[in-house]
């Protein structure tokens, strides 16, 4: 098993949307205020808005920003926005191998549990099945 560093204040977190779209814009808002709240950056990955049919964009979207937010060395964690359908379309577009030379934290939960297990099981990556951007934030 490998762990990520802990994020610490002032770390940049992004927000990636590996399942199915928000069709609305207030969530996503609220999902980068709360994060800004808890005392980190966030970076909005490219395709977090992004729609093809039900899904946050095409698999091979979804999947490069996954793979771009590993490969960043300036990004610190990973938040996904919500789960739904989907995520498990786009886990074999995944580089497995850059995941696991640059571990970062990641969480989420729902859909976003195939993708947690996945990383688990390709990278020995500790992967944190918890709220996502698009849960209720409290003290």
């Amino acid at each position: 098993m490998q762990r990520a560093p802990r994020l610490k204040p002032g770390d940049t977190v992004a927000l990636v949307a590996p399942s199915s779209a928000l069709f609305e814009r207030e969530p996503v808002d609220l999902a980068l205020e709360a994060v800004r709240a808890m005392g980190f950056q966030v970076r909005e990955m490219p395709h977090l808005r992004a729609r093809y049919g039900p899904y946050a964009g095409t698999d091979a979207q979804r999947a490069a920003d996954i793979n771009a937010a590993f490969a960043d060395p300036g990004i610190h964690g990973i938040l996904c926005l919500r789960g739904g359908s989907g995520v498990g379309r786009m886990l074999p577009l995944l580089d497995y191998a850059r995941i696991a030379r640059t571990p970062k934290v990641i969480c989420g939960y729902s859909d976003v549990t195939a993708l947690l297990s996945a990383l688990q099981v390709q990278t020995g990556l500790v992967t944190f099945h918890g709220p996502m951007g698009t849960s209720e934030w409290n003290a």
